[in-house]
């Protein structure tokens, strides 16, 4: 690969403000820059079918298209990049099937079948691309009519890349020579079931990287792309102040996590990666499903990193520019005025029909399968504060019953709807727990159970559905010090106890404010290859008509005096 040697970022911009310009004056013809379209998706988790967009507007969402919307966009681009001599690169980093109706019920055949269907050049494994077990994936892979890329999936026994998989790409548009490497999160020996992964090594991502992109630049690659299920953090100036040596308050550290990290068990960020690694043109990154409407470009390496919020509500469009003499990456161009990211309304994006007759027989088989009706509620079940949502009650009892676990917690935003008394179906628990998260068994010491509560009483945080606790608080006393009763498992809380906990994979990915836990050691998690839905299903089978009630797992007691035993120090961290 040939370096951008000698470009700064302030070179770069100024770059992009000239071609701006240059492109509204009409001279883009003159430029003597390769166009390369970048299209890509991470994180379809399977919503390839159009659904409404609930994560925009509960009570009134709009319509997305799904992959048929995305289909007609591709096609469009592909139109338009053909008719101006330019070209076009359509791929998916990983985490492709798992999490909806159409894609778990078809064990991931039907997004494979639609990926081919709009020719994608190249697909990167994700972590949630195993949870069907290797067997399933290896079968996947196969069916696609496209490689798989992936240097750091190793057998163990022979210390080889899997049969499946190819560690490397080399692509060529119009003389210029694109070196692809593709990685998955290492992170995946500690997020999947043992017996799904059996024989399988993830290795590190530095030395893994930075291999390839050697091999790659002596096989005469100009440029090199880095196509990782890998994600960047949630706060890039917070990512970049960890990587900087950036300092913050306190305070400030519990509020935004661990200087805003978006780590995997622990493991290391994509922003990271391309700091430590030099050498990377451009990344394509995913599983944190953290989407940047404009490229995280690092300041000393000039790497550009793109990721989408996945889900199949958008696809990731950006232009890349490339010096024809140099054969050098000299900037980038957003596909519209906000940026990369291309929302799939349907209404602005038509849906495909070529693309709608491929998904539709998977759709509609699925979709017979939530029509069973798995039990019945004696009462309407809405979702309030942590102290009067009955969805919540529910669920985390589900969650204790399930495994008999001493505490379990559930994030308020994962619970999205409301279900009506009477007979309940796959379809309700779906449209109540849609995410398909997998939930973890964890030991969680005493201190650190507290410390969750804690951190979802602090500030303006608007808390969290317990399970297998009694607790009251008090606004008023200072943030990490607001609980005056708890009791976990009918017994004092215990700073030095060790809990079973059930939480989910989100959670346990830092999400929703609760950074730390990526700090628990992977010795401490047991994956279970259960989904919350799933558990909620079994629950619900079980004690059919349920009726949830409001307890006192989660009230609030102003002026009450804190109890003696938890006025021992419990995050000594802070």
């Amino acid at each position: 690969m040939k370096q951008q040697s000698g470009i700064t970022l302030l070179t770069i911009l100024m770059v992009l403000g000239f071609l701006a310009w240059g492109a509204f004056a009409g001279e883009k013809d003159d430029d003597d820059l390769l166009r390369l379209h970048l299209l890509w998706t991470n994180d379809v988790h399977g919503h390839i079918a159009p659904e409404p967009a609930k994560f925009m507007n509960p009570a009134f969402p709009p319509p997305l298209g799904g992959g048929p919307s995305a289909a007609n966009y591709i096609k469009e681009v592909r139109a338009k990049a053909a008719a101006a001599g330019e070209e076009v690169l359509l791929v998916d980093v990983g985490d492709m099937f798992q999490g909806t109706p159409i894609g778990n019920k078809t064990k991931g055949e039907a997004v494979i079948k639609y990926f081919n269907a709009v020719d994608y050049e190249f697909a990167v494994p994700g972590n949630h691309d195993f949870d069907m077990g290797r067997d399933n994936t290896k079968r996947l892979a196969e069916m696609s009519e496209f490689p798989w890329i992936c240097a750091n999936l190793i057998e163990k026994e022979t210390g080889d890349h899997v049969e499946w998989v190819q560690p490397t790409l080399m692509l060529e548009y119009q003389g210029i020579k694109i070196g692809v490497v593709g990685i998955i999160t290492p992170g995946t020996a500690g997020m999947s079931f043992p017996q799904n992964i059996e024989g399988l090594e993830f290795r590190e991502m530095p030395g893994t990287v930075a291999k390839f992109r050697d091999q790659l630049t002596d096989e005469g690659a100009d440029i090199i792309f880095l196509a990782i299920h890998e994600g960047l953090p949630y706060d890039p100036k917070e990512g970049w102040k960890k990587i900087a040596g950036g300092t913050e308050t306190e305070t400030d550290q519990e509020q935004q996590g661990t200087f805003g990290s978006a780590h995997s068990y622990g493991g290391m960020n994509l922003m990271e990666l391309v700091h430590e690694v030099p050498g990377i043109d451009i990344a394509v990154g995913g599983h944190t499903h953290r989407g940047y409407h404009e490229p995280w470009i690092d300041p000393v390496n000039h790497t550009m990193c793109f990721e989408t919020f996945g889900n199949g509500s958008s696809i990731g469009h950006a232009i890349l520019l490339i010096d024809r003499k140099t054969k050098n990456l000299v900037g980038y161009e957003g596909s519209h005025d906000r940026g990369t990211l291309i929302t799939l309304f349907e209404d602005e994006i038509w849906p495909d029909p070529e693309i709608t007759a491929v998904i539709q027989p998977y759709h509609e088989q699925a979709e017979a399968e939530m029509r069973k009706v798995i039990g019945s509620s004696a009462i309407s079940l809405g979702r309030g504060g942590p102290g009067s949502n009955l969805i919540g009650v529910m669920v985390t009892d589900a969650m204790i019953e399930y495994f008999d676990a001493d505490f379990s917690f559930q994030n308020l935003g994962g619970l999205r709807a409301d279900l009506a008394a009477g007979d309940l179906t796959t379809r309700d628990i779906f449209t109540v727990l849609p995410f398909g998260n997998e939930l973890v068994e964890v030991r969680m010491g005493g201190r650190m159970v507290r410390r969750v509560i804690e951190r979802k009483l602090a500030g303006t945080s608007s808390g969290l559905m317990l399970g297998g606790v009694k607790m009251e608080f008090d606004m008023s006393r200072p943030d990490y010090d607001r609980v005056v009763t708890l009791e976990i498992a009918g017994e004092p809380w215990d700073p030095d106890r060790v809990y079973k906990t059930i939480v989910t994979s989100f959670l346990m990915e830092g999400n929703s404010g609760l950074h730390f836990l990526t700090g628990i050691p992977a010795d401490d998690i047991t994956p279970t290859q259960i989904t919350t839905a799933e558990c909620v299903e079994h629950y619900i089978g079980l004690h059919s008509p349920i009726r949830p009630q409001i307890d006192n797992r989660w009230v609030e007691k102003p002026g009450k005096a804190q109890e003696d035993y938890l006025k021992k120090p419990y995050m000594p961290e802070l």
